[in-house]
């Protein structure tokens, strides 16, 4: 079944395009998700991110994530270890049209540098409509043959079989469409009806920041402004509007939404496709999971850590330190064999028995099913 553009979302008033989200933002699925997340940036802002010994590490693997997730999704072929490897050289290596797929990843590497270094919570033209042209210029520099800006020829989205799943707007509609997408932006941030009234906001007017990002990434897919890259730019963009959150902001190139998008890319698309046929909730829903999902990672690995440095000032020097060395390299769940120990360490089979009992009593270790395995809980 193809489904057409038929200005869901949009009414005319007094001869006027209007963006109007059919979404109602207190539904109490969307306030508890809403609630969860100021629980996790809360949480990540009291952790201290900003000083913590782990940040760059966790910066490095964000963008890189960010990177490798959101062109996998566009079927870039590129494994996690490769675009890690890219963003190790990227600035120093210049790269060939032939190389499409590391140009791909670079793209978006310069994409979200240009992201971070904006600042939307304080200044509106940070998020407008020239930031969003340069953001997919920039996302798809050196891959496409187009004129940059707005599309002026068709577009159609094809489904897994090649067959046309949705038809976006006719490319005339593109920029007036865009207009009220950015006229709802202003108001939906600011509380003013435009930026020729500004002597009194309405608070009302006002939307979380995460709802309106995560409006703003179907809406990009909705319209499909550009000719190229429109997927990868509904993330990216979304990203930078989720930013108006000042808290967020402070933590924003530590996480990776578009992680979770690939882990459920059937939930992603089907949602994605129910919001075209005018039912936002469901991919809000989706949206806000995601965030949570990916802000609660970065909280679980920051708090790993604090717990692995103070279990190791507990220990001291001993069998017991370094049986917990080992098992710290190892994900939280995974199970493994005392055989370990017993080949590691010149320690008797007592001695390693008393050791796996204090790490039991300091609960970063369980015992596991079977005989003589055992299951790592540092956190959990």
């Amino acid at each position: 079944m193809i489904y057409l553009f038929a200005y869901e979302h949009f009414v005319t008033t007094e001869g006027r395009l209007v963006f109007k989200p059919n979404l109602n933002p207190y539904h109490y699925e969307i306030q508890q998700l809403i609630l969860e997340a100021e629980r996790n940036i809360g949480a990540l802002a009291r952790l201290g991110l900003k000083s913590h010994p782990l940040k760059p590490t966790i910066l490095r693997n964000s963008l890189v994530k960010t990177a490798h997730f959101t062109t996998k999704i566009e079927q870039n072929k590129l494994g996690f270890k490769e675009v890690e490897q890219l963003y190790q050289s990227y600035k120093r290596n210049p790269l060939t049209i032939k190389q499409k797929a590391q140009l791909e990843v670079k793209n978006v590497f310069e994409a979200y540098e240009y992201i971070y270094s904006l600042n939307p919570s304080k200044d509106f033209s940070d998020m407008d409509e020239p930031v969003l042209k340069k953001i997919q210029h920039t996302l798809m520099n050196n891959l496409t043959g187009y004129p940059e800006g707005y599309r002026n020829i068709p577009v159609a989205l094809q489904d897994g079989d090649g067959n046309v799943s949705y038809q976006p707007p006719a490319a005339n509609e593109v920029p007036p469409l865009m207009q009220a997408y950015f006229s709802w932006l202003f108001t939906s941030v600011t509380g003013y009806m435009n930026p020729y009234e500004t002597d009194i906001a309405n608070p009302d007017k006002k939307v979380h920041p995460l709802i309106i990002s995560g409006i703003t990434h179907h809406l990009i897919g909705y319209i499909h402004p550009f000719p190229d890259g429109n997927g990868r730019t509904a993330r990216a963009f979304s990203t930078l509007v989720g930013l108006i959150h000042s808290d967020l902001a402070t933590i924003k190139d530590a996480f990776s939404v578009e992680e979770f998008f690939d882990k459920r890319i059937e939930d992603y698309y089907d949602t994605l496709m129910a919001a075209t046929q005018g039912d936002l909730k469901p991919f809000i829903v989706f949206y806000l999971e995601c965030v949570n999902a990916s802000l609660t990672k970065v909280l679980k690995e920051l708090q790993r850590y604090d717990r692995i440095k103070h279990i190791r000032e507990l220990l001291g020097r001993g069998h017991a330190k370094t049986m917990f060395e080992l098992i710290s390299r190892m994900e939280d769940g995974e199970s493994f064999h005392r055989q370990l120990f017993d080949d590691t360490l010149d320690a008797s089979p007592s001695s390693i028995a008393k050791n796996i009992s204090r790490l039991k009593e300091l609960g970063v270790l369980r015992s596991g099913d079977a005989r003589g395995e055992y299951i790592v809980s540092i956190l959990d």
